[in-house]
């Protein structure tokens, strides 16, 4: 029995004990004056024989009219029966909107909600699938889509979050952290290429909120794929002043707008209008990397986690990736091939000749050192090798 089944249990209950116990004890405290007393006092108060006699004969005639036993001591309340039967209507009517309004399946999920931060890959996974099948019964409860939303734009499943997204615009089409969102999630779906309706919504979401943060990151990730890299520095500087001085973040939009004014200082051609500069590059050529299992840790691995392998510039100290795969832990050892398929907006694998790998396990699912549990890298790995390279991630110091 769950805490909110027992709590209402006990609700009830207490109600009962109120309507049905507290009546028998509500009554009135005597019954009055009867026609003897009445007639007692007048002897006292009167001494008129023919007056005596005429208290008398009225007070015969008034008990002959009132032979009929009557319940002075009935309760107020209507009878015991009509009470239950009132209670239970109440008590029934009170399930059926609690099933239909706020579920017990709602208040627990927003709990477990509550501690996610607490919780592990295969209880986010659970979740997920309960706020799916509650979605499925309440279609138009939009807290659900959103967070299905999220969650599959977060686990690389753009198409089925724009699913959701659409599933929200439908009800809310002027929603710019939706607009927002749907657009990022249809950049990502048609792989990273700004299509003219997700652009559309971007910059409608702008116009409503020109602090919407998927909205500015689409947008300028779109125009740096397009080598358009004054537009993208301008849309990235906005987000960079969003950040908290000094957060990750904040450390991250710096450096993409690093790289991007790098470009454009290395090929001036690339600017305003010049959408002929993207690098043409080879989905043939690739960089194999074998990630074997951590050696000390094959039971305290989590089936949840999710293993990244990622690929820079060689040498470059910026964090921004050209390349990212990302796979279950449950499939370690694993071989992948990291290609311009694989390549970030606006770059090439095969333009480059050498990277540096560096493979991260994270338990929480999301990329990034700070999540990462296990790291294990890679420096100057030439690219098109045909020999894979192999890397065992270590516990992260």
């Amino acid at each position: 029995m769950t805490e909110i089944t027992l709590f209402l249990g006990l609700s009830w209950l207490l109600a009962a004990a109120f309507l049905v116990v507290v009546p028998r004890f509500w009554r009135r405290p005597h019954e009055g004056e009867s026609l003897d007393d009445w007639l007692a006092i007048r002897q006292v108060e009167i001494n008129d024989p023919d007056l005596l006699a005429d208290a008398e004969l009225r007070v015969w005639d008034d008990q002959d009219a009132s032979l009929a036993p009557v319940d002075a001591a009935r309760p107020a309340s209507s009878s015991r029966l009509l009470q239950i039967a009132s209670l239970l209507g109440v008590f029934a009517a009170s399930f059926v909107l609690y099933q239909t309004l706020g579920a017990e399946e709602d208040v627990l999920i927003t709990r477990q909600l509550a501690t996610l931060e607490q919780a592990t890959p295969a209880d986010v996974e659970r979740l997920i699938e309960r706020i799916q099948i509650r979605s499925e019964a309440r279609p138009a409860n939009l807290d659900y889509q959103s967070l299905l939303g999220e969650y599959r734009l977060a686990a690389g499943e753009a198409a089925k979050a724009l699913e959701h997204f659409e599933a929200i615009l439908l009800e809310a089409p002027k929603a710019p952290d939706v607009l927002g969102r749907a657009a990022q999630a249809e950049f990502i779906s048609n792989g990273q290429q700004l299509t003219p309706r997700a652009k559309a919504r971007a910059e409608q979401a702008l116009a409503s909120d020109p602090r919407e943060k998927a909205a500015l990151a689409t947008l300028g990730m779109g125009a740096f794929g397009e080598g358009r890299y004054i537009e993208a520095i301008g849309y990235w500087r906005v987000l960079r002043d969003l950040e908290p001085p000094g957060s990750s973040e904040r450390q991250l939009m710096a450096q993409v707008i690093a790289e991007a004014e790098r470009r454009l200082a290395v090929a001036p051609s690339a600017r305003e209008g010049d959408t002929g500069s993207v690098i043409e590059g080879s989905s043939d050529i690739t960089v194999q990397v074998i990630v074997e299992r951590p050696t000390t840790e094959q039971e305290t691995l989590d089936s949840g986690a999710t293993v990244f392998v990622i690929a820079r510039p060689a040498g470059s100290s910026a964090r921004m990736p050209t390349a990212v795969i990302r796979e279950p832990v449950t499939a370690l050892p694993i071989k992948v091939s990291l290609s311009d398929e694989s390549s970030m907006a606006g770059q090439k694998l095969s333009a480059l000749e050498r990277v540096d790998i560096e493979v991260q396990i994270s338990e929480s699912g999301q990329p990034g050192l700070n999540n990462a549990r296990f790291v294990g890298r890679a420096a100057g790995v030439e690219v098109g090798s045909v020999t894979p390279v192999s890397i065992t991630p270590q516990r992260k110091q």
